[in-house]
């Protein structure tokens, strides 16, 4: 009996538990995954954490405004502190929302795709 060269090696591609892995790969790389639910990436959740973070608190900081401003004991007070670098908390909470929004759209066409 003759068979084909691929058969004659007998090479197999096998995952992680041994089982024979079918020619689609895409379905198999699906279905070692254990079930339908998406892989979390930890570093894009921190990002959209530190992004609300940085709005929110910087939005906070512009809505009491008023408890940051008052005399000083000399020298550079924390709340001026603070109150300074407020606008620029909002605006890199901003350009990392603007830059998570753009990931998840490649993402979502590089799927679709």
């Amino acid at each position: 009996m003759e068979q084909a060269p691929s058969q004659a090696i007998g090479f197999r591609e096998v995952d992680r538990d041994g089982n024979p892995m079918p020619e689609d790969n895409e379905q198999a790389a699906r279905n070692t995954e254990g079930g339908s639910t998406p892989a979390i990436n930890p570093f894009i959740a921190a990002l959209w954490l530190l992004t609300v973070i940085l709005i929110g608190g910087g939005a906070w900081i512009f809505a009491n405004a008023d408890t940051f401003a008052g005399p000083g004991s000399g020298g550079m007070p924390a709340q001026f502190l603070v109150f300074t670098f407020a606008p620029y908390a909002v605006f890199a909470g901003i350009a990392a929302l603007i830059s998570l929004l753009l990931w998840h759209a490649l993402q979502w066409q590089r799927k679709r795709a």
